[in-house]
């Protein structure tokens, strides 16, 4: 019997992902015409994992949130929130100046190779009519920006939320939902409580039996990307996708390092224990898809306290978009090279502070959707920016992989400073979890969290 069930294991080890990976790489570029035909496939099981992926942030935010409610010292636990968030933003915006500064990607192309991205723009150059919409809802953005994201984070039907994955206004529902359910007596919160808390399990086991079939998911989805971007355009933009993946690299081995230092274990072992939410994180290239993972990973490795992990991490992936801040300092530097305009100190600051802007402004689209908003950067720096977006737009397939992975690192590391003592951590990486409330309060057994 175990010989039979062993190929289906090893369906879930970090083995699979990688050759799927490396195979989608190669389908991708040496057979374009069929790797495109692979990506509805990717994307139906990615569908599958939002559908998981929506009620399990919907049902561990309600938990977490009431259960910080009710007990002492909630306001300490948000003040730490807020200043590792705000730390995280500003460590992702200063590596992607740096490395755009360094590696000037905007600079030194060659005839062919403008040639080249001249062609990638007049391809993807939208219509007139397109254009001139697309205009006025970017300089809509510009005008609204924050103000645009208040109204918008409120939903006027959390149903129809639901229905189209908004994950802003469900975010901001649940987090209504569990401040209102934390208010209720001890008996009516931990009824609902418990019932939150097997849905949540519930869920978690439909992603487990995802994960068998994740490797053919990473497969399509990565053939379809590379498929969409094309070799010529890689070539031409090789210095702006050395400078990314190098600042995420960075940011990841950064994050790892926190985390190391915070439950005093070897980088080394913290990277074998996050190494299937950020193999992951690499392969779907999307960073709501990998929330379950994260989670599972965070309380049965590290154990961490599972309510403020569960809080802390739809919270920080889907608010504090690392991977957007990292985006926009290297995409405008980029633009402002491509232009040949040079960046004062006041030019960097207004850089710095737009990128966070913009992406906590921008929370909940998607990212190539986000990158139109690389507009509320340029428009105060007098920067013409429509060529710019449009190559960023168009080498994003290629990109994503790995400011995606850092954000998932660097979330997992802030869900370690905020919650993570690492009194357990040093003991055993590979154990079960469980998390007791205290004084008759329930009990969250992780056993369901467990593969099939």
């Amino acid at each position: 019997m175990k010989r039979f069930f062993f190929p289906v294991r090893w369906l879930r080890s970090i083995w699979a992902m990688i050759g799927a990976i490396v195979a989608g790489v190669l389908v991708g570029l040496y057979q374009p015409p069929f790797a495109e035909k692979l990506i509805p496939y990717g994307n139906l099981y990615l569908s599958f994992l939002k559908m998981c992926v929506i009620p399990i942030m919907v049902t561990a935010i309600v938990a977490s949130v009431g259960r910080l409610f009710m007990t002492t010292g909630s306001f300490k636990v948000l003040r730490r929130m807020s200043l590792v968030f705000l730390g995280g933003l500003l460590l992702a915006g200063l590596l992607g100046l740096g490395s755009a500064r360094i590696g000037h990607p905007g600079e030194g192309f060659s005839s062919d190779q403008r040639t080249v991205l001249g062609q990638e723009v007049l391809a993807r150059e939208p219509a007139p009519e397109s254009a001139d919409a697309g205009a006025g809802a970017s300089a809509s953005a510009a005008g609204n920006g924050l103000l645009q994201f208040v109204f918008d984070l409120i939903p006027s039907n959390i149903f129809i939320a639901l229905g189209q994955g908004d994950s802003l206004q469900i975010l901001f529902f649940s987090v209504v939902v569990g401040m209102a359910v934390g208010l209720l007596s001890v008996h009516a919160g931990d009824q609902l409580l418990l019932m939150t808390d097997l849905l949540f399990q519930a869920f978690q086991r439909m992603i487990a039996w995802a994960m068998y079939v994740l490797p053919v998911g990473m497969f399509c989805l990565m053939a379809g990307q590379i498929a969409g971007a094309g070799a010529d355009l890689l070539l031409a933009m090789v210095k702006y996708i050395a400078c990314i993946y190098a600042a995420s690299l960075l940011l990841l081995l950064l994050g790892a390092a926190a985390v190391s230092v915070k439950l005093r274990l070897p980088l080394l072992q913290v990277l074998r224990g996050l190494k299937e939410p950020l193999g992951i994180a690499f392969g779907t290239q999307n960073s709501i898809a990998t929330m379950p993972y994260v989670l599972k990973t965070l309380r049965d490795r590290f154990k961490l306290n599972a309510d403020t992990a569960n809080l802390v991490v739809p919270l920080g992936i889907v608010l504090c978009r690392y991977s957007m801040v990292l985006t926009y300092t290297t995409g405008i530097v980029f633009i402002a090279q491509l232009y040949g305009v040079s960046l004062d100190l006041q030019g960097w600051l207004v850089a710095l502070s737009g990128a966070i802007l913009a992406a906590v402004a921008g929370a909940g689209s998607p990212g190539i959707v986000s990158i139109g908003m690389i507009s509320l950067i340029a428009d105060p720096l007098h920067l013409p920016y429509a060529t710019g977006v449009i190559l960023l737009m168009a080498v994003n397939p290629i990109v994503d992989p790995g400011v995606t992975t850092a954000n998932i690192m660097l979330n997992c590391a802030s869900a370690v400073l905020i919650a993570g003592s690492g009194e357990d951590a040093s003991a055993s990486a590979d154990g079960e979890a469980a998390t007791t409330r205290g004084g008759g309060q329930t009990h969250l057994t992780r056993s369901a969290a467990e593969g099939a």
